[in-house]
């Protein structure tokens, strides 16, 4: 008498393998950090232009801040009393966004993606500090250096960086394409930035809509990774 082989019971998808604690709390380490680095580079930059003389911030860059001495710049007064703390502001900002993205790389998905992701957010940051060691009056040719490689390796590096945090489950879905608007917005007004498509009369404006949808999208990015929502029951 033939024996029936037995039916294969039915393989049952289990529950996804969850993200290792110590990779959580490693990530939200580096929010705290994103969200204290852009908060005191806000702050500090905002009373920074409150103490300065007339400020038109379509016309005058943000370097401006960081002018270590008073004098006439492309044909205006610029004075910045505040000008050591904008530039020590600066270089925490780097140190910041740097330490940031090494506590955050453990909870990325590895490949060639996340090391582009990271190599770019010590560029920008490593770029940064040469923009704080380096006020534009003083020594324009390094300063403005630095800012070109803050400026694109940055906010390439958000349409990177931005899809990857997405992928982790931490950040929903439209957290990246967000991210993804944001570095291609701040990318476009830095290449008429630098191309000087303002003619002077919008260099302040341009590099501004460069910086700040960059620093808004970390500040974010970081309260989300710090204080995470919990997650709703399937």
């Amino acid at each position: 008498m033939t024996t029936l082989p037995r039916p294969t019971p039915p393989i049952r998808s289990g529950p996804r393998p969850r993200t290792p604690a110590r990779h959580h709390t490693a990530a939200r380490i580096g929010g705290l950090l994103w969200c204290a680095s852009a908060v005191q580079t806000a702050v500090v930059s905002r009373l920074a232009s409150t103490r300065m003389h007339a400020p038109d911030l379509a016309r005058d860059m943000v370097s401006t801040l960081g002018a270590a001495d008073c004098s006439h710049l492309d044909g205006r007064w610029v004075c910045s009393p505040l000008s050591t703390a904008v530039n020590l502001s600066w270089a925490l900002a780097a140190v910041g966004l740097g330490a940031g993205v090494l506590f955050v790389r453990p909870m990325l998905r590895p490949g060639r993606r996340r090391s582009l992701a990271v190599a770019l957010v010590l560029l920008a940051a490593a770029g940064t500090v040469v923009i704080a060691a380096s006020p534009y009056d003083i020594r324009p040719v390094p300063h403005y250096a630095g800012a070109l490689v803050a400026l694109l390796c940055g906010n390439v590096a958000v349409t990177v960086l931005a899809p990857l945090l997405s992928d982790t489950g931490a950040l929903p879905r439209w957290w990246g394409r967000c991210g993804r608007t944001a570095g291609c917005l701040g990318l476009a007004a830095g290449v008429c930035f630098g191309i000087e498509l303002h003619g002077h009369a919008f260099q302040g404006g341009f590099e501004r809509i460069a910086i700040w949808p960059l620093v808004l999208w970390v500040l974010a990015s970081g309260l989300r990774l710090a204080f995470p929502r919990p997650r709703r029951p399937a």
